[in-house]
């Protein structure tokens, strides 16, 4: 049975034609479908989206979880239970410690199916359409458990349960979450006995309803047929001390449908089987947005948190294509690769795939396990070719490596194929390095003991560049520029992130020309973004403090060769002392508006990487030098 599926969630048909119009065009302007299941194809539910729960899982229920009580008829999923005696396998002759093993036999069975690591999403509205099983002894759910941390730190979301409390049937929504107790969960629970619902519709259990969940920032509310059920503040559902007060609702959850039987639902009714459990549709929906909110979580069109770190834009035949590293949760290094997104607005970003994924090769130098930071890509007008450099450290050599990398591609949004990582312009002094300076010569034990005046000194003449000309000069954090004539240039912190680095790129963007600049000798600057604005090259840079913020630094040049003036902290306001708590990544000109410039930084999560933030702010002007405030939101009419 196939379905029409509206852009927008409409659950009841309303009477007044008049204002069904405005509330289907007030719903479109808010809420687009991002995904669905509509079980419209015969057989097995869609791997793609489903796993299974199997065994006895949870709550000391009877019913044994397979995969084999599932499947998908005449546009229904439909979860069966059945009564049905077969040999527990888990079965342990005198156990009496642990519930699944005491039992000798299964004597029910049915299937609870989850989209763990599948679909999983953050905010957004969720309808199901179902028809449950009211026979004594159902327990059917539609419910959602966040990705990450143990139950109950990781967030329940009942959307629907139907269980016996005192023996008399109830509906109940609810939401949980973790104390400072293990295990021990914090309810906000409404429970309606169902007498509540057949006393408005006789026939109620015999027709389909939709149950729905609008969850966003600051709330959750749960709905049955648009009557409210509950409404759950999240300003106050954090973690206890267990979990280190964190937030179970600011991270993405996956669903869950189950029939469970037995335990709250009671003491099954034999004649009631085979029990059916019939869901018409599984709809996501979320917001298009209309205002960047730096520092705020940043959904893509899959409704996760955009996970593309360090990044920086290509702006394309009209697109918009953003690059950054994926982070995980538990560590900084690089175990999926770069990532891509695209835009036509700057605004609402869809999900490209893994633009450059990491190695399964232990020998590769970007092996899994490796550290791939601040990508940026540009394009090639002559060779038409995609390219990428980031800043690469090996696998288990913590940031010893500092080497640049190459990845190419004939694609915007990839694949890219790597090519190789080095030290750059091995052999080359900067051009403009007076001669009597490079023949000067240092004792490196003289210089051990570092920020002394001498030292800043032999830094300022060279000391690490000459150390590492053999090699090659070391490159960590990093940016692109493509100049109005098309020439490009690869910026990074150099010199043991002492010393600013401005070189040339061939002119095929895949290589260095040898010709190259230091700015700032001896100056701590590290997190390079740089652009052009009426014939002066701007270029903000952070300190070197780790992953903790600082101040922000300005610099100007009438050229890219410099020379290079310092000027005072672009950023004004509270907290501008930390650049609001952010490290500059990129600055993206805004095409078909003039003198727009967005400045692009990152909020770093080191203990929680992929819960990073973006920070990302319209640059100001005044007398035409550029300058950052903070703002809550804002959108591209400000520009």
């Amino acid at each position: 049975m196939k379905k029409d599926i509206l852009k927008f969630p409409i659950s009841v048909l309303l009477c007044n034609f008049v204002f069904l119009s405005f509330s289907i065009s007030l719903i479109a302007q808010e809420y687009t479908l991002v995904w669905s299941d509509e079980f419209d194809e015969d057989g097995k539910p869609n791997p793609a989206y489903w796993s299974f729960e199997n065994g006895f899982v949870r709550n000391q229920e009877l019913q044994w979880y397979q995969d084999d009580n599932a499947y998908c008829k005449d546009g229904m999923l439909i979860i069966e239970g059945r009564r049905e005696k077969k040999p527990n396998p888990l079965y342990v002759k005198g156990s009496n410690t642990d519930w699944r093993r005491s039992r000798p036999f299964i004597e029910y069975t049915s299937s609870s199916l989850k989209t763990a690591g599948k679909k999983e999403f953050l905010y957004g509205r969720f309808e199901i359409r179902a028809r449950i099983p009211l026979e004594s002894g159902s327990w059917p759910a539609i419910w959602t458990l966040g990705t990450t941390m143990e139950w109950p730190s990781c967030g329940e979301i009942d959307i629907m349960e139907y269980y016996r409390i005192n023996n008399e049937p109830h509906l109940l929504a609810n939401v949980a979450w973790g104390t400072d107790e293990r295990y021990k969960a914090e309810w906000r629970t409404q429970a309606v006995p169902f007498r509540h619902f057949l006393e408005k519709n006789s026939n109620w259990g015999k027709e389909f309803h939709v149950w729905r969940m609008d969850w966003e920032e600051n709330s959750i509310k749960l709905y049955l047929d648009d009557e409210l059920l509950n409404e759950v503040s999240l300003n106050k559902t954090v973690n206890g001390a267990w979990s280190n007060y964190t937030h179970p609702f600011k991270q993405p959850h996956y669903l869950l449908l189950n029939l469970a039987l037995g335990a709250n639902g009671g003491e099954p009714d034999v004649l009631a089987f085979p029990m059916k459990y019939e869901i018409d549709y599984v709809r996501v929906y979320q917001k298009k947005e209309q205002v960047v909110r730096p520092g705020r979580l940043w959904l893509d069109d899959r409704g996760e948190h955009i996970n593309a770190h360090g990044g920086g834009v290509l702006y394309h035949e009209g697109s918009y294509y953003w690059f950054g590293e994926h982070k995980s949760e538990n560590s900084n290094a690089a175990l999926v690769g770069i990532n891509c997104y695209s835009s036509n607005d700057l605004v609402n970003w869809k999900y490209e795939g893994v633009a450059l994924p990491v190695s399964d090769d232990p020998k590769s130098e970007i092996t899994k396990g490796c550290v791939m930071e601040r990508p940026k890509v540009i394009y090639n007008e002559k060779t038409g070719k995609f390219v990428m450099w980031f800043h690469l450290e090996l696998k288990g050599q913590g940031y010893k490596a500092a080497r640049s990398a190459l990845a190419v591609s004939d694609n915007v949004t990839g694949p890219y194929t790597f090519v190789r990582s080095e030290r750059i312009n091995k052999g080359f002094y900067p051009f403009d390095m007076p001669e009597d300076i490079r023949k000067l010569q240092f004792d490196p034990e003289k210089y051990s003991t570092w920020w002394t005046p001498s030292w800043y000194k032999a830094v300022e003449n060279g000391l690490f560049l000459k150390r590492d000309l053999e090699e090659g000069q070391m490159a960590r954090d990093m940016t692109l520029f493509v100049d109005d004539d098309g020439k490009a240039y690869h910026i990074y912190a150099s010199e043991e992130n002492l010393t600013l680095h401005i070189a040339e790129l061939t002119e095929d963007y895949t290589g260095h020309t040898g010709k190259y600049i230091r700015v700032a000798p001896g100056g701590h600057n590290e997190a390079p973004t740089i652009f052009k604005r009426k014939g002066t090259y701007w270029m903000i840079t952070s300190g070197c403090t780790g992953w903790e913020p600082n101040a922000a630094r300005l610099f100007s040049a009438p050229s890219i060769w410099g020379p290079w003036k310092q000027h005072s902290n672009p950023c004004r306001g509270e907290k501008s002392e930390i650049t609001f708590g952010g490290q500059g990544t990129f600055v993206q000109q805004v095409y078909g508006k003039k003198d727009a410039y967005v400045f692009m930084a990152d909020m770093w999560r080191p203990k929680f990487p992929i819960d990073g933030r973006y920070m990302w702010l319209p640059v100001k002007f005044e007398k035409d030098i550029p300058y950052l405030e903070w703002m809550d939101e804002w959108d591209l009419d400000f520009l």
